[in-house]
């Protein structure tokens, strides 16, 4: 019934004034990523605001709005947006392509997540998201041939920066201790991650955001933490109870409190490759490894 009222709302106004090409995408983490690709033939808008959680994010009418003039949309899949899915499904332009990275790209490896929730979170591994830029610069060029050389000069200067990050978390990565490559997150979103940087996730707090840790989880992730004398554990800005939980699993073991990045922006981290370094710094930091820099 919601996206059928902004379905009906998007209709009053017309096509954005502009000579760009007008892209819509769900996260802000995703805007970034384009707009590098796309650099200043295209406006750029997401769905969803800074700090919001993909999974728990409601929209508002002026979202249709922006799917309504978008010329081509960009999502996840793997069920990562579902509210941002039905506003888009319920109010893109007929012949406007929906294109989701995750349907269009051969992850470098198959993390799967848990038994029961596949990890949407490909572009935790840097050879992942320099393959949703790949994706990016093809579909720009279908919409907007006169900008081929341009995308295609973008994505190998941006493809060199993402490359760059990647390197940094392997140096990250060295300077932790083999027995302490461990991670214990708020929920199951760095698989891809540690397989970049030959980690393990050792545990986390629950499948999904929203999602509730059971006592039997939460005493599991207790005694992982002082049987294996793992030295910290990793909350999410966006994530607010399963955050609690795990600081007071913290608090209880004597493990410290540290932040990891995975599908949310804020002011502190405002794009894809500030939030690998800040990870790759964080990580290193908290797992004993020293400070990264």
């Amino acid at each position: 019934m919601l996206a059928t009222l902004l379905a009906a709302i998007a209709c009053d106004d017309g096509q954005a004034d502009s000579d760009k090409v007008q892209v819509v995408t769900t996260l802000p983490l995703f805007a970034d990523v384009i707009e590098n690709v796309g650099g200043d033939r295209v406006d750029v808008a997401a769905l969803l605001p800074s700090g919001a959680d993909p999974h728990t994010w409601e929209p508002s009418p002026q979202d249709a709005k922006k799917v309504a003039d978008a010329d081509i949309v960009f999502v996840n899949g793997l069920a990562l947006e579902p509210t941002a899915l039905s506003i888009v499904e319920a109010n893109i332009g007929e012949d406007v392509a929906v294109v989701a990275f995750a349907e269009n790209v051969e992850p470098v490896f198959q993390h799967a997540g848990n038994d029961h929730l596949v990890d949407p979170h490909l572009w935790m591994d840097p050879d992942n998201a320099k393959a949703y830029a790949g994706v990016i610069r093809d579909r720009l060029m279908e919409v907007d041939s006169e900008g081929a050389d341009s995308y295609a000069a973008n994505l190998e200067v941006y493809a060199a920066e993402i490359d760059a990050e990647g390197e940094y978390l392997e140096a990250a990565a060295d300077r932790v201790p083999d027995e302490r490559r461990k991670l214990i997150t708020t929920h199951d979103a760095f698989g891809y991650l540690a397989g970049h940087m030959g980690f393990e996730i050792e545990a986390f707090v629950a499948a999904g955001p929203g999602s509730e840790a059971s006592p039997d989880d939460i005493a599991a992730i207790v005694s992982a933490v002082e049987e294996q004398d793992i030295p910290a554990v990793f909350t999410e800005p966006q994530v607010d109870s399963e955050s609690e939980t795990l600081a007071q699993i913290a608090q209880d073991t004597g493990a410290r409190v540290c932040t990891l990045y995975s599908d949310a922006l804020d002011d502190e981290v405002t794009s894809y490759i500030e939030m690998m370094r800040f990870n790759a710094d964080e990580i290193a930091r908290c797992l004993g490894g020293g400070d990264g820099g």
